[in-house]
């Protein structure tokens, strides 16, 4: 079949005015336009079956997304603190302690547009913390603040809770909290929390990285919204011995690619492993089957696979939920307790134009205690075992 591959341009126009909704900082377009252009372009290149069926997806595609409004967009109220990035990120990083003196203030500032939430930005007369165990003059200065003097572990427990802007917040309470941040085991990173500033967002997010240093994280939570830089936070998150990672790409937008020359997933302390909205390649997966001997947990929601195989010998729970399965898939896990594959329940809309009827095979699952299978009924459609 010779199709004229032509909606590339069309549909790069059409996601510049997608942004143009959201972005104050148009100039600031923080992901590859013309490459997820292209990538849109490929998927419905390879799904049609010729040329009018191409042209009625393509049309249909770039219809939705110049349609698109944010009329899910959170009105959030004034933000108490206003984030600002270095001047020059090149520059040779602090030693640490400068880094946690100054890291909080650079993450957050105070906002003049919120009188009622106003607090003390005089951190530099803040006294220095030379001990994570308070004084016995301290203890009696401060007999009212109880948690501050709990152990290390049990406030990290209770950050874990909280979004990542209120855990850098927490370095105003006392001196006892100052540090505390820095070292966070779990980060809750999402873009609805910046009234889907992206500019903002990316900010924050690269400031936090670059301050936490060395430090080891056990969960990322991370929503964003086209911006490519995700593929460095993911795997900054599996370089410091992350074992739970949930990742969620806005859903109006395109599927994000997860760039394997980025992201290497290889890692033997990840254990869940949740994605929304992203597209998955081989390689990307020939890593989360082979060199991710820890990863028990597994879900993949509004993806698209384009994966021949799951065969993790760890994976002990899949749910795949409304994907995109672009290759026949063969799943092969001897290991896998729960299995759940669901369909999309709506088939009218202008992005499930681009589902696909691959089949789907399931091999090998002796160890299976509960499997459920839900799809609508398409020509094509395939569901088979072994």
């Amino acid at each position: 079949m010779t199709i004229p591959r032509s909606p590339g341009v069309t549909g790069f126009w059409a996601l510049v005015r997608i942004l143009s909704q959201y972005d104050q900082h148009q100039h600031e377009t923080l992901i590859d336009l013309p490459e997820v252009a292209a990538r849109l372009e490929q998927r419905i290149f390879v799904i049609a079956a010729n040329l009018v069926d191409y042209n009625d997806k393509a049309s249909k595609r770039l219809t939705y997304l110049e349609t698109i409004v944010p009329h899910d967009r959170v009105k959030l109220r004034t933000s108490l603190f206003q984030l600002a990035l270095p001047e020059k990120m090149e520059q040779k990083q602090p030693s640490r302690p400068q880094m946690i003196e100054s890291s909080a203030e650079m993450l957050l500032r105070q906002s003049s547009s919120d009188e009622q939430n106003k607090i003390n930005p005089a951190r530099r007369n803040l006294p220095e913390v030379s001990s994570c165990v308070p004084s016995g003059k301290q203890m009696k200065s401060c007999c009212d603040d109880r948690i501050s003097f709990l152990h290390e572990s049990i406030l990290h427990h209770i950050m874990s809770f909280m979004p990542a802007r209120d855990v850098v917040r927490t370095s105003v309470l006392s001196p006892r909290w100052r540090p505390l941040w820095t070292s966070a085991p779990c980060l809750d990173i999402n873009i609805d929390h910046f009234n889907m500033d992206r500019v903002k967002f990316n900010e924050f997010a690269e400031s936090l990285f670059l301050c936490r240093g060395i430090d080891t994280l056990d969960i990322l939570r991370l929503h964003s919204f086209a911006i490519s830089a995700a593929n460095f936070w993911i795997d900054h998150a599996i370089n410091r011995k992350a074992k739970s990672i949930e990742f969620t790409e806005y859903k109006i937008w395109e599927p994000f690619y997860l760039n394997p020359g980025i992201i290497k997933f290889h890692s033997s302390y990840l254990r869940s492993l949740k994605l929304t909205n992203v597209i998955l390649v081989t390689c990307i997966f020939h890593r989360l089957n082979h060199a991710c001997p820890s990863l028990e947990n597994l879900q993949l929601a509004d993806s698209t696979l384009e994966l021949p195989e799951i065969s993790s010998r760890s994976l002990k729970t899949l749910e795949i939920i409304d994907c995109s399965v672009v290759k026949h898939l063969l799943i092969r896990t001897h290991k896998l307790v729960s299995l759940r594959f669901e369909g999309s329940r709506c088939r009218c809309t202008s992005k499930s134009i681009l589902l696909t009827p691959s089949a789907v095979t399931l091999c090998d699952l002796s160890n299976a205690e509960s499997i459920e299978l839900s799809a609508s009924v398409r020509q094509g459609a395939q569901c088979s075992s072994i």
